[in-house]
């Protein structure tokens, strides 16, 4: 054999060596992907290797018409309360100023189901001041990125608020919705809700009753979203509770839904818009917008409401980060819903979710988004 014709064949077997050997990496590297992000058998993707998230896939339901408007009437809040001590004392000095002016109005054992909590008189900041809340405004065309998010819980139907998100992977076609984590997951000692399932602009055109929910037209304008999977923090999963715990600075989670009909059209293009997610917004917030389908007396359910105030610092525990809260009327059933903020560019983005309320139903509280909440976002994106 000629020096050249060796010298080809042994070019030949290196490239054939590197290309089998690339295919082979190739494969590994897409598998172990997929894997990680759809396998549950850890509650949690595998390649997870801090441990923080906990992480849950929905096989679809055996009815799909198990969300009948007879059921959704039977769902109960399980909304997180918490009592305060009268004597509670004032703004602790790590509690920031609040601007004075106000920005435009933008238009059991299986979880929270304990007794009240009192929050210790040692970290509790002084209330804010009562903020009755208002009906939004029918019909809910501009807000139907907020619904009624359904689910079945070892207690029996259950019922918070959720939100369309902007999904940063599929601009455009977003199909997340964002609420709270114990409207997901039972918190310590608890596992993953069943047939969760969003309801966006929920009786937006107020034709339901409490007697009969009518036809799912009016009550469902934009269909009945099930849930593929979810994701919350993991140290909601291991602490969460009926009332306040380190936990509830970290209460909060997102689902994704597939369209009810088969249709390649996502959540976002069928309700109009879905709502960008704002990290580590700053915390001297002059105004928050928070909207909510209270359901727990006086309230019924059937509407949508929200209060708008200049948030404050609450602190639960020293060793969390503390919670932003408002005064506000609104009652259980409003678990989940958005807190809104304007940004330096001039659009509203979600800064938290309501996740406690007071007792005595004069307060709500949500947890700050921050890095942990943008590891949830990313798990479910997967």
């Amino acid at each position: 054999m000629t020096r050249s014709a060796r010298t080809l064949l042994i070019a030949l077997v290196v490239t054939t060596a590197l290309l089998v050997g690339g295919t082979v990496m190739a494969l590994s590297v897409g598998s172990g992907r997929d894997t990680a992000a759809f396998d549950n058998s850890a509650g949690r993707p595998p390649s997870d290797p801090a441990n923080s998230l906990a992480y849950g896939a929905f096989g679809d339901p055996g009815d799909p018409t198990h969300w009948t408007p007879e059921r959704m009437s039977q769902a109960r809040a399980r909304d997180p309360q918490v009592v305060e001590s009268p004597g509670a004392p004032g703004p602790l000095p790590s509690t920031p100023p609040r601007s004075p002016g106000a920005t435009p109005s933008p238009g059991g054992s299986d979880g929270p189901a304990g007794p009240l909590a009192p929050l210790p008189d040692a970290v509790a900041e002084a209330k804010p001041p009562v903020v009755n809340a208002t009906p939004v405004a029918r019909p809910y065309d501009t807000d139907a990125v907020t619904g009624k998010l359904f689910f079945d819980t070892p207690d029996g139907p259950s019922v918070c608020t959720g939100t369309v998100v902007a999904d940063p992977r599929n601009p455009g076609r977003s199909n997340l919705v964002w609420t709270a984590g114990h409207c997901l997951h039972g918190g310590r000692g608890g596992g993953w809700f069943k047939n969760v399932q969003f309801v966006p602009a929920f009786n937006s055109g107020g034709h339901a009753t409490l007697a009969n929910l009518k036809d799912p037209g009016p009550v469902s304008p934009f269909g009945l979203w099930w849930a593929v999977d979810a994701a919350t923090s993991q140290k909601w999963k291991d602490g969460g509770t009926g009332g306040a715990s380190p936990a509830s600075a970290f209460d909060y989670g997102v689902v994704r839904v597939r369209n009810p009909n088969g249709s390649p059209r996502s959540l976002e293009e069928v309700v109009g818009r879905a709502i960008p997610l704002w990290f580590d917004a700053p915390r001297e917030l002059p105004q928050v917008w928070v909207y909510g389908y209270p359901q727990d007396a006086p309230f019924n359910g059937l509407t949508m409401f929200r209060c708008e105030q200049d948030p404050r610092r609450m602190t639960v525990d020293p060793n969390a980060p503390p919670l932003v809260r408002i005064g506000c009327t609104m009652t259980g059933g409003a678990s989940g819903g958005a807190w809104y903020a304007k940004s330096p560019d001039g659009r509203f983005k979600l800064i938290a979710n309501s996740a406690l309320g007071g007792a005595d139903h004069s307060w709500l509280a949500g947890p700050y988004l921050s890095a942990d909440a943008r590891a949830v976002l990313d798990t479910v994106k997967r």
